[in-house]
């Protein structure tokens, strides 16, 4: 269910980053870079949840500032502690791993972000079916 949004693909990345961030792992703090990814994300959150409130959508509170949190976390954080370049590489690579995978499901984004009804509370995101 959630793989369906290219937003999970960079809170996954960002996780990773995190991680390696935390514990030392030279490697991921050498090549994984969240910060383009976070950006993206946080760029596509504002127009699309804009699109969403003028579609006639209505989020319970408490479910719209936690999503709100999940999106915008990453950027700050990927902005204050991030040191290393590949920003664009990190980029390229996330959008090509959803891409794979939206095709190996035979899912298109559009169908996913504009035709399936979507969760706007957290009783609808338990709802959703599981992939």
């Amino acid at each position: 269910m959630f793989y369906k949004y290219l937003s999970f693909w960079i809170i996954v990345q960002f996780i990773v980053w995190s991680l390696g961030y935390v514990l030392k792992v030279d490697c991921i703090e050498d090549y994984v870079n969240p910060y383009y990814t976070s950006i993206v994300m946080c760029i596509g959150y504002i127009i699309y949840m804009t699109y969403l409130l003028c579609k006639g959508y209505k989020f319970t509170v408490s479910f719209f500032v936690l999503n709100t949190l999940a999106h915008f976390i990453p950027l700050y954080v990927s902005y204050k502690y991030v040191r290393n370049r590949y920003s664009v590489e990190n980029l390229i690579v996330i959008l090509l791993w959803y891409g794979v995978y939206m095709i190996s499901i035979q899912e298109d984004p559009f169908t996913v972000y504009f035709l399936n009804e979507q969760p706007t509370s957290w009783k609808d995101l338990y709802k959703m079916e599981l992939p």
